[in-house]
């Protein structure tokens, strides 16, 4: 983070705070020196109480268009308000007249514009590498500029050359450090500026998600202690480059439960995402396929339905088109709990497989390996009302291939580390009823999390002493490459690995915090047939979660080559 050269910022804001604190005692000060003028303007009428021009807008007389006290001037005198000009009050009068009326709202004027100049100071400070040196004194006098008044593209070399010569040293700052994304797109900057911009733009513009909404459903078949079930889920996802991205999920499942202490199961996931430039590209999107979905289903129902769907189910699957990207996951899930007294420890361990196939980028199409582990440590308080908390600590590791190229020793073009820790707090209520031989069960579940996620996003150049190091790394064990955050802030050892090395120079990476909810309501059946048990449930769920803190990893220093984590504006 860039340094200040001259005084401190914080006590420039401790002067905005001494503003506010006077101006609070400016208005009732003038107001009770307007009750003594106006007392003595009316025992010296038709004398004037005071020739001063500073106390002119307190005192009450003819022609002068002022009040005192809040009394209305006709009241006084007997004179129409209509034939007189200006304010009728005195709090109109403190408002809009000259000094010492106007003072209040100037001091509150001054200390909001201080604080936003700060604000904008400190931005720059933490954008800017930390050997930079910054004029705090020009930062602190320039406006804040608007970081969305940059010159379109194709506003033309010289038009964009003339406005870049027009700014001030601070004002090229705020540009450079906080909005670099943008100045790369504009031809006819200076060669030093443009190469500087698109240093810091690279390590700035890293994807991730800034909200997204879900809603799934799901049914369960029990037959002794085998379970089987199917499921689907819909996601929206809103990303930080403006687009929308629409995931339809199928799922299957078989597992085993054991007395409702001991389980496990082996999950099977498809997932098909879409890609769009606006949200009602995204909404149109999930009403084609919630049409598709009842034409599918239609026309199994009556020969009517079929013929329907056969007329209808084209068209609506052309608007539907190819999804950008493909998923299929294989999951595994061991469970365990045990209940002691009224509290319930609980245990979850997860892993899963992914193949992810990828066409966002047309001319360089990617298959990506996702291997992924969870660990999920839970405590219930409560029989049917219940208490419940837990934390979710996951990795990934992912290497992204280039599909064009089918030699695995060269095709490897990105290796991507995910961390997540996530803390979720809420209830449940549910019970059941029923013997031994049936019954049903019904529960509602409702709860908060919060989730912080850490990605690090590694580039692997051709030459194939990268292609060896980024081999070479996967190989390490999964469990200490994310058993702690990996984040490239230090310059690696000179004598170290090569992956390092490329991590600290290339890796892209962001760190992003959330705050959501999550539903779920679940009613089954249990019944007994010779004397196996067996249950139906179903399910219906959804969650969603936004951003509350967004950074990422600045550009390495060019001094001290430290990076560090910046605010995202």
């Amino acid at each position: 983070m860039g340094g200040f050269q001259g005084f401190d910022p914080a006590r420039v804001r401790e002067l905005a705070g001494h503003l506010d604190s006077v101006a609070g005692s400016i208005v009732p000060m003038h107001r009770r020196l307007s009750q003594i003028l106006q007392s003595a303007a009316e025992e010296m009428a038709p004398q004037e109480a005071s020739t001063s021009p500073e106390l002119q807008p307190l005192v009450d007389h003819p022609g002068v268009p002022v009040a005192t006290g809040g009394i209305p001037i006709s009241r006084v005198y007997g004179i129409p308000t209509g034939y007189l000009p200006g304010p009728r009050t005195q709090g109109e009068a403190l408002a809009g007249g000259p000094l010492p009326g106007s003072v209040d709202p100037f001091l509150r004027r001054t200390a909001v514009d201080i604080r936003t100049r700060c604000d904008r100071l400190e931005q720059v400070r933490k954008a800017a590498p930390a050997s930079v040196e910054l004029d705090a004194a020009a930062l602190l006098a320039a406006d804040p500029v608007n970081l969305n008044a940059v010159p379109k593209p194709n506003a033309g070399e010289q038009a964009i050359a003339a406005w870049w010569a027009g700014l001030t040293p601070a004002e090229r700052e705020q540009y450079l450090y906080l909005k670099p994304e943008v100045l790369v797109t504009l031809k006819g900057l200076p060669a030093d500026v443009l190469r500087r911009a698109t240093q810091l733009a690279y390590f700035k513009v890293v994807p991730y998600k800034i909200s997204s909404h879900e809603n799934s459903g799901g049914g369960k078949l029990s037959i002794g202690l085998v379970e089987l079930g199917q499921g689907f889920a819909l996601r929206t996802e809103q990303m930080n480059d403006g687009t929308y991205r629409v995931t339809m999920i199928s799922n299957a499942q078989e597992g085993l439960k054991l007395d409702g202490l001991l389980g496990g199961a082996l999950k099977f996931e498809i997932g098909d995402t879409w890609s769009f430039k606006s949200k009602a590209e995204a909404d149109r999107l999930q009403k084609d396929l919630a049409e598709a979905f009842r034409l599918h289903t239609a026309q199994y129902l009556s020969p009517a339905g079929w013929l329907w769907a056969k007329t209808r189910l084209p068209e609506v699957l052309e608007r539907i088109g190819q999804p950008k990207i493909k998923m299929k996951t294989v999951n595994a899930e061991a469970n365990a709990t045990v209940g002691i007294g009224g509290v319930t420890p609980g245990i979850k361990f997860s892993s899963n497989l992914s193949t992810i196939t990828s066409t966002m980028d047309p001319l360089r199409p990617t298959v990506t390996l996702s291997r992924e582990f969870t660990v999920e440590p839970s405590l219930a308080r409560g029989k049917v009302l219940q208490i419940e908390g837990s934390k979710v600590l996951g990795g990934t590791i992912q290497v992204v291939r280039d599909k064009n190229n089918p030699d695995p020793n060269t095709n490897i073009t990105t290796v991507r580390l995910i961390q997540t820790v996530e803390g979720k707090l809420g209830g449940s209520f549910g019970g059941k009823l029923g013997g031994k031989g049936g019954g049903v069960s019904g529960s509602y579940r409702e709860s908060g999390n919060s989730t912080h996620v850490v990605t690090v996003n590694v580039p692997i150049g051709a030459a194939p002493e990268e292609q060896t190091a980024a081999r070479k790394w996967l190989k390490t064990p999964m469990t200490s490459m994310l058993s702690r955050p990996a984040v490239p802030s230090d310059p690696p050892d000179p004598h170290g690995d090569l992956f390092s090395k490329l991590a600290h120079t290339r890796g892209q990476v962001s760190a992003v915090s959330y705050k959501g909810n999550a539903s779920e309501l679940k009613l089954g059946g249990r019944f007994t047939i010779e004397g196996i048990p067996i249950g139906l449930e179903g399910t219906v769920a959804g969650k969603h979660d936004r951003i509350t803190d967004q950074q990422y990893l600045g550009a390495p220093d060019p001094v001290t080559g430290k990076r560090t984590l910046v605010p995202v504006n």
